[in-house]
């Protein structure tokens, strides 16, 4: 029986979607209703000013998150030892109550 292992790839499916969402779809439904109303190109250059950063914010989140979760995947933080254990004196697991 195989084990499946995480993958440590960029999850490109995640980025694009967002990208879609945050930029892509706005920008076509101001096309859309900039012929409907015949008001071109000024619904389409105000969704485009207020969307471009909007989904330049997005994606590069969305990108930082990606890379911390790779980055926990191929070397995970160091486990810090408890000082009480790590100057045990009697062998047992638990800090040493004579001092």
């Amino acid at each position: 029986m195989q084990t499946q292992t995480p993958t440590t790839h960029i999850d490109w499916r995640r980025l694009g979607i967002r990208l879609l969402v945050t930029l892509v779809l706005p920008v076509l439904f101001a096309l859309l209703l900039d012929r409907w109303l015949t008001t071109s190109p000024f619904l389409t250059m105000v969704t485009a000013v207020i969307c471009i950063p909007v989904a330049t914010f997005v994606v590069i989140r969305t990108a930082l998150l990606e890379l911390d979760r790779i980055i926990e995947q191929v070397a995970p933080p160091e486990q810090k030892t408890d000082d009480a254990v790590a100057t045990n004196t009697d062998g047992n697991g638990a800090p040493d109550a004579t001092n």
